[in-house]
């Protein structure tokens, strides 16, 4: 996951109140909470801010980000800096003020990790479970946890499954296998792995030298290593090379992940695509009925109507003819996480429905109804689970 520590901290004091290592960390919370109070306050005296302004200290391989309550601070200790992230460190700051708003005034023992738990792995765990996830029992994992209901649910499931997998074996509800895998995960005492699905989107996050890398991954997921750009969907890097096995190139790609040989893609850089996706298909079916020149037209004063509202949109753009081009400010926004998959969705949607309205006064409401059941069909075969998240029925011009 991409949260290694969490940390709050009372401000006045420096005092670390609670904190958690989801990973081995070298961090004495501390010494670090010490070293955050000092240096924001600091930057609080230097540009005389209420609030300072460093809010993220740069590490070798993680990134310390920092958000400010009345009384105290969140800090974690996370590989990104992306904004879904701090909006959670903001909803755990205001749940632990609410929660103990008496240690703002004095020194408690009010049994603050052992309450504060629950909201914690609320915000940072439990989101990471899905019916797709895959656990995996760790060795001696009795040895990590002390919980009976943790320990009865690991106890009765396979050592390798789904959740979805584990729910059916056990007969049990869904939603409580899910938090079951939760509570282990946070116990430590088990992996969680990804399902690997034909829309999701990887890249690289190494050069394969060696054999040991690549070791027990079929010929055909080799191959398409090099197809995971992070712009293009699974799918499509298996059909590039042609790929026999569907299914196990996927169970690959999930093994590659484990072992952080491949990595997926932020959730806005994903959404990013899948929306770049269905405008370029939309406008190339539009140009073969319109013409390049009055498609272009089309789109440059639909995203001109819509740049107001969201400003990002001037970033995406055309090449010469037709080719969506998204400029690298807008790219590394959106690997970043800065801009949320949210904002994505809202400002494509605007777009596409100015664009389609403008569509229709050139060419009528049926040939744009069926441009939109083309397009959506060709977008369900490359993001099959993902195509769903465009409100296609919206579009379609009465």
């Amino acid at each position: 996951m991409q949260i290694q520590s969490v940390y709050i901290i009372k401000r006045d004091t420096g005092v670390c109140m609670y904190h958690h290592d989801f990973v081995e960390s070298d961090f004495d919370p501390d010494l670090l909470s010490s070293f955050l109070v000092a240096m924001t306050s600091f930057f609080d005296e230097a540009t005389s801010s209420v609030t300072s302004r460093a809010r993220a200290f740069e590490g070798t391989d993680h990134k310390i980000i920092v958000e400010f309550g009345e009384w105290t601070l969140c800090a974690v200790a996370t590989k990104e800096d992306t904004e879904d992230i701090r909006h959670r460190m903001r909803r755990l700051i205001d749940a632990f003020e609410d929660q103990f708003a008496l240690l703002r005034w004095v020194e408690l023992d009010l049994a603050v990790y052992t309450r504060f738990e629950r909201n914690v792995v609320e915000e940072f765990v439990r989101e990471q479970i899905t019916p797709e996830t895959q656990i995996e029992l760790k060795d001696h994992w009795e040895f990590y946890t002390s919980r009976p209901d943790v320990i009865s649910f690991l106890k009765l499931i396979p050592e390798k499954c789904t959740v979805q997998d584990a729910a059916e074996f056990l007969e049990v509800p869904l939603e409580l296998a899910m938090n079951m895998a939760a509570e282990a995960y946070w116990e430590k005492a088990i992996f969680v792995t990804e399902s690997a699905k034909p829309d999701d989107i990887y890249q690289t996050t190494s050069l394969l030298h060696s054999k040991e890398e690549v070791d027990g991954i079929s010929p055909d997921t080799a191959k398409a290593l090099s197809e995971l750009d992070g712009q293009t969907p699974l799918s499509i890097a298996a059909e590039r090379v042609k790929t026999a096995d569907l299914k196990r190139f996927l169970d690959d790609i999930a093994v590659l992940a484990h072992r952080r040989t491949v990595e997926r893609v932020s959730p806005s850089q994903a959404t990013m695509v899948l929306y770049t996706s269905v405008l370029q298909e939309l406008l190339s079916r539009c140009a073969t009925i319109l013409g390049v020149k009055p498609t272009r037209g089309v789109f440059l004063k639909a995203r001109s109507e819509m740049e107001e509202a969201h400003s990002w949109l001037v970033y995406v753009g055309l090449e010469e003819g037709i080719d969506v081009e998204v400029k690298s400010s807008l790219i590394s926004a959106t690997i970043r996480g800065s801009i949320t998959p949210e904002s994505i969705s809202e400002g494509f949607r605007v777009l596409f429905l100015e664009f389609v309205q403008r569509l229709s006064s050139l060419m009528g409401s049926d040939p744009v109804n069926s441009i939109l059941v083309r397009t959506r069909n060709h977008v369900e075969r490359q993001f099959p689970h993902t195509a769903y998240d465009i409100h296609w029925e919206t579009l379609e011009v009465k």
